[in-house]
């Protein structure tokens, strides 16, 4: 096994799903800091169809590209998702122009930080299998 093949596709996919969940909850935040902004358009940032759009291969697996004849194809596709961020439609604007629901942006809020921290420990676990794995086959 060479040092390449020690992070695979799985752990691609959540370093980059914890990183657009760190966007998102910038986005959120932006959000609410401006609740009180006249004229303020609150945003969202989306990236989930980007990301399920990256992850769809055959058999289930990361599809790889190269930039160049030269490259071994080890830049996989997860790597060039990005989030989009579009103003947030909301009917419930308040009379000084601001779009932001606070409501909303606290269950948004809510609802990422969660799914981040499931993110993040199924990173946590894949990294203590790999310790594992570098432990016991050092005996």
């Amino acid at each position: 096994m060479t040092i390449n093949n020690i992070f695979d596709s799985t752990n691609n996919l959540l370093v980059k799903s914890a990183q657009l969940r760190t966007e998102k909850a910038q986005v959120i935040a932006g959000n609410i800091a401006n609740l009180d902004t006249p004229q303020y358009q609150a945003q969202k940032f989306e990236f989930s169809a980007a990301l399920r759009q990256a992850t769809a291969g055959d058999s289930g697996s990361l599809q790889m590209t190269a930039t160049h004849a030269g490259h071994f194809g080890n830049v996989s596709s997860i790597n060039s998702v990005h989030g989009k961020v579009s103003p947030k439609v909301n009917s419930l604007g308040g009379l000084d122009g601001n779009s932001v629901n606070l409501d909303q942006e606290m269950a948004d809020q809510a609802i990422n930080n969660s799914a981040y921290i499931r993110t993040m420990q199924m990173l946590k676990s894949k990294m203590s299998i790999l310790k594992n794995a570098i432990v016991e086959g050092g005996k």
